[in-house]
């Protein structure tokens, strides 16, 4: 038995017994800036203590609940402890996997930015924020902290609603509901559905200079558009050797890489280790996070549903929605 598995999820499971996320789309007005929810509970082994990660291509807000995350930063190893009410912390663009270390219960609520979006609400920018992670409640001055608003007692969707009512709306509605650069949103989905174009290609298609897209790419990503592309490459490498991609998808994905030696160079490039150790490793929390940009690629290809689970996710193992679970 894989030690992730040990791991008692109260948010779904792969077909092997790994930790998922329950995963939801938010509210029709608000998907411009915010294109994923995910709440991730659970509880490890006791005396476990898990050494694992996380990666996102874009920044999300996590608000954790429970036992005290430890996490390895650019500005260094970092505690985060929720105390009796949680904590809400926003995780910056990542360029490589972040350590992460959990032992105890866990509760974590996530919203997901769309490109570029997080900065127009009042966030830090990309290229100041990559690898690090901030305190919402310093960052934005809140006198109520952004974790008690969340009504625990309630069921799943009720969290969600209170975060869109409370928090995020408000936001957008303080910055003029002004969208996103409609070619950072093309570049995405080229980062989704082909990442093996050229910036020089996408450029043309788009009949605009590279130096165009360099500059709206980085302000809205963070890092170069070649970057991002190869990051969007890794991402999914990892997510198939994770087992949270289609299995007929794999091909594919491999086929982006020159050869072995290419795909080992690059895939311990992004997450510190070689395929192997990624595939076979205790890796639950990292593949949390995978999940989330594997649906949402998924969903771009009209390949799956907003609201249809993953092939690679057991049904009997899905949570229910209407009682609370905090």
């Amino acid at each position: 038995m894989k030690i992730g598995s040990q791991i008692r999820s109260q948010t779904g499971a792969t077909r092997g017994g790994a930790p998922l996320a329950l995963s939801r789309v938010p509210a029709k007005d608000l998907q411009p800036w915010c294109y994923w929810w995910s709440i991730a509970a659970g509880e490890l082994p006791d005396g476990m203590r898990m050494k694992c990660g996380r990666v996102h291509d874009h920044p999300c807000i996590t608000i954790i609940y429970h036992d005290a995350w430890t996490a390895g930063t650019e500005d260094g190893v970092e505690l985060w402890d929720p105390g009796p009410h949680g904590k809400a912390l926003y995780f910056g663009p990542q360029t490589r996997r972040m350590p992460l270390e959990i032992s105890g219960k866990y509760l974590a609520v996530t919203v997901h930015f769309n490109a570029g979006t997080a900065t127009m609400l009042g966030f830090p920018n990309n290229t100041d924020i990559l690898n690090r992670i901030v305190d919402i409640d310093v960052l934005f001055n809140r006198d109520t902290p952004l974790a008690q608003i969340v009504p625990r007692e309630k069921a799943y969707k009720d969290w969600v609603k209170a975060l869109e009512d409370g928090f995020l709306r408000p936001l957008v509605e303080a910055a003029g509901w002004q969208k996103p650069d409609p070619l950072a949103i093309l570049f995405e989905q080229q980062c989704l559905a082909n990442p093996q174009v050229s910036v020089e290609e996408f450029a043309e298609g788009q009949n605009v200079s590279k130096r165009t897209i360099e500059r709206i790419v980085k302000q809205a990503f963070g890092v170069t558009p070649k970057q991002a592309l190869r990051r969007a490459r890794a991402l999914d490498m990892g997510a198939a050797l994770l087992g949270v991609t289609r299995p007929e998808d794999s091909a594919e994905i491999e086929l982006r890489y020159f050869d072995q030696s290419h795909r080992v160079k690059e895939i311990r490039a992004f997450f510190g280790m070689s395929p192997s150790e990624l595939k076979n490793g205790a890796n639950p929390f990292l593949r949390l996070s995978l999940e989330v940009r594997q649906h949402r690629r998924l969903e771009a290809l009209h390949r799956l549903k907003p609201d249809e689970p993953g092939p690679w996710r057991d049904p009997d193992k899905e949570p229910p929605e209407d009682r609370p679970r905090g």
